[in-house]
């Protein structure tokens, strides 16, 4: 993996144009607006790039970066340690924006920072992070980094709501293509509303992973995903709320393509490795999406392969996962040609050696539409037995 992210950062950089080419070329309409308002400031290095993401008196600004490649450094060239361990933090309201109809004009190149720059408080995170108020990034290529959670991260807490969109833009080399998450106590009762368009995710670990984790309590994510391309994963999308309680997300996929991953997608109502999981809420809206050809690295830790892995509540001991529920609606969306099982659920699954019953009211509904009636889903209430039966699959056509 790291010696073809090394052979297609070689490709991408060998055909950039060199210098501060002042493309005045705007994304969308609302943006020729606020250019027009004078919230552009325009990037031609490195140095005015960090410069402009930690001033706070860039609030609500865009950064429009020149054609080039922003490689990160923990230090500036003097040797003095730059803020945020070299990481880019956008203020609020702050935007990154390439060259319109040309992602690999923008290189932002995270290779070299060290494993330090991504330990933060919640745990580890990305060389690029987003989250206070409205933020978006378009339009460029980020050169990830293994030891990054992800190539942008969603984990900037201080604004109860906050708007993303992350449209056009190459992520690849990091454990995670696009992290979406409420992460933590801090981030509980925070909503998330994500539109993630016509990006290419190739990695490691997750192409893209929505999750509320780590007591992130009552957290809230809606999420709009059009026309994007994960490939390379052992997971390709990975949909949860884990270890927190009344969580809920909502997902809905238009003309997303998940192919050579180990597992196309793994869509889970509540799941517990430690603590519990309490009465969490996950909705799956699926159109002319696919979720083929995944025969792709396995993750050696779980195991998961397949198409798509639907899972009511997922547990690695007794008693952990109570009243969740996931809700997949696919209609006209191709699951085929992947390794094991194409289309798996389970209403409670354990991970437990020996399995144990993880716990109890765990329901997993899916309905399917158009095409995608004729898929043949394979079905297990709960693993081990509920003597009880309240864990249940429910598959209507």
């Amino acid at each position: 993996m790291k010696n073809s992210l090394i052979i297609v950062t070689l490709i991408v950089l060998a055909f950039l144009p060199f210098g501060c080419e002042k493309v005045e070329t705007p994304v969308t309409a609302d943006e020729d607006l606020a250019l027009e308002k004078g919230n552009k400031v325009l990037i031609c290095d490195i140095e005015q790039l960090y410069a402009a993401v930690n001033d706070s008196t860039k609030c609500g600004k865009i950064l429009h970066l020149s054609a080039g490649t922003y490689i990160l450094s923990v230090n500036d060239s003097a040797g003095t340690p730059r803020p945020n361990g070299g990481r880019l933090e956008l203020k609020q309201n702050m935007s990154l924006s390439g060259i319109y109809n040309n992602r690999s004009a923008v290189v932002i190149d995270a290779s070299g920072l060290p494993n330090s720059s991504f330990v933060v408080s919640t745990g580890r995170t990305g060389p690029i992070r987003i989250g206070l108020g409205k933020n978006s990034i378009k339009w460029l290529t980020i050169v990830g980094n293994d030891r990054a959670a992800g190539g942008i991260e969603t984990d900037l807490a201080g604004t109860t709501t906050t708007q993303i969109r992350i449209a056009h833009v190459v992520s690849g080399g990091s454990l995670r293509g696009i992290d979406v998450r409420n992460i933590g106590t801090t981030m509980a009762g925070r909503r998330i509303d994500a539109e993630i368009v016509d990006n290419e995710c190739f990695g490691i670990v997750e192409g893209i992973r929505i999750v509320n984790t780590n007591g992130a309590d009552q957290g809230q994510i809606f999420a709009d995903l059009r026309g994007n391309h994960v490939h390379d994963f052992y997971f390709g999308l990975l949909v949860n709320n884990n270890r927190c309680s009344s969580a809920v997300i909502e997902v809905k996929s238009r003309g997303d393509m998940f192919e050579g991953n180990g597992l196309g997608a793994l869509i889970a109502g509540g799941t517990a490795g430690l603590g519990t999981s309490v009465s969490n809420s996950t909705i799956f809206e699926a159109r002319n999406s696919a979720f083929i050809n995944n025969i792709g690295p396995v993750d050696p830790e779980f195991g998961d392969s397949g198409g798509l892995l639907v899972l009511g509540a997922d547990a690695f001991g007794p008693d952990m996962t109570f009243y969740n529920t996931v809700n997949v609606q696919l209609r006209n969306t191709r699951v085929s040609g992947n390794q094991n099982i194409d289309f798996q659920a389970f209403g409670s699954r354990s991970l437990a050696n020996p399995p144990v019953l993880g716990g109890t009211n765990n329901h997993a509904l899916i309905k399917l539409y158009g095409l995608s009636r004729f898929l043949d889903v394979v079905v297990t209430h709960s693993l081990p037995e509920d003597p009880n039966n309240t864990n249940t699959v429910t598959v209507v056509r």
